[in-house]
């Protein structure tokens, strides 16, 4: 079996295509199959070892959380699966692995992928999807008729935060690049502002909720928007937003986290047909690494990256 796996922290060059094997089965885990797994700049950051003192100095390492594929092995313990189900979900922090022929996680991580969702579609959601879910009606508890301000609207997390915000009949205002405006509008933001232009002084005081999902919006910016008792949400915060996050009760730092509650909320609306992130740019295992390498450049291609395994 192959995946793409590093023998030590660092940057793109450590990635490798390599032959791996799995270990045993604990009781609560499932060995799957993988279709299809999506990138996350969580996969580059783990890689990079920002996250180290969770995951450990154990190697090589696998890369990769989410996933969609079929169960090919369940652990004793495990009663929500058998063998040839289809799946969806993501792996641990600590393990990952996802960009692979076959993958380990827990049971507690997945669900079972219902029959309208592609492999792909579904490879999309767990956590993206699951880390706007949070943010929006854990955190924020958002509800019909109040407003919401997404910077980011078009990334991932925005894309998924937009139709969840929508879902609940929420009003989106969303910033984009240039080139994102129209997609942004597709997919239900009411009103779309261009990252280039300075936010309209009219939108002062306006929001319930800030949620910046693209790391840029300044401090001050998400204050000037906020009304009172509103909440200001962040996924990506710089070291002086992390210090105003500890300061301020209307200020929350969001990690996304799959669970099977989570998972089993975004994947209904994704059955729907509410939620459904674009795909920008789909590659065979073999092409993994090259397109890792374009994103974490910073590279833009207006939707999820995936890799596809070969049948």
């Amino acid at each position: 079996m192959k995946r793409i796996q590093f023998h030590r922290y660092g940057g793109p060059a450590e990635m490798r295509l390599e032959e791996y094997r799995l270990p045993e089965l604990a009781d609560d885990e499932i060995l799957v199959r993988v279709k299809a797994a999506s990138i996350n700049p969580v996969d580059w950051k783990i890689r990079q070892g920002a996250m180290k003192l969770m995951t450990g100095r154990t190697f090589p390492r696998g890369m990769g959380q989410d996933f969609s594929g079929v169960v090919e092995g369940v652990g004793k313990g495990v009663k929500r699966f058998k063998i040839g189900d289809d799946v969806l979900g993501s792996t641990p922090v600590k393990t990952s692995g996802s960009f692979a022929e076959t993958l380990i996680t827990k049971e507690a991580l997945a669900v079972v992928k219902p029959t309208d969702l592609s492999h792909e579609e579904a490879a999309t959601l767990p956590v993206a999807a699951s880390t706007a879910w949070i943010a929006l009606m854990q955190k924020a508890r958002l509800k019909s008729g109040q407003m919401i301000f997404i910077n980011g609207a078009y990334g991932a997390v925005g894309q998924a935060a937009t139709q969840i915000a929508k879902a609940v009949g929420a009003f989106v205002v969303g910033r984009v690049n240039a080139e994102s405006m129209i997609g942004a509008k597709a997919i239900g933001v009411d009103a779309v502002l261009d990252y280039t232009q300075t936010i309209p002084d009219d939108l002062q005081g306006n929001f319930d909720a800030v949620f910046d999902t693209h790391g840029s919006l300044p401090p001050r910016d998400e204050r000037r928007l906020l009304k009172r008792g509103g909440v200001i949400l962040d996924i990506n915060p710089s070291p002086a937003k992390m210090v105003r996050i500890l300061l301020s009760s209307s200020r929350k730092f969001v990690m996304g986290k799959q669970d099977e509650a989570t998972m089993r909320e975004v994947v209904d609306l994704a059955s729907k047909g509410i939620l459904k992130l674009s795909v920008g740019r789909a590659v065979r295992l073999h092409e993994g690494i090259e397109l890792i390498r374009h994103l974490e450049s910073g590279s833009r291609i207006n939707g999820k990256g995936l890799i596809v395994m070969d049948a």
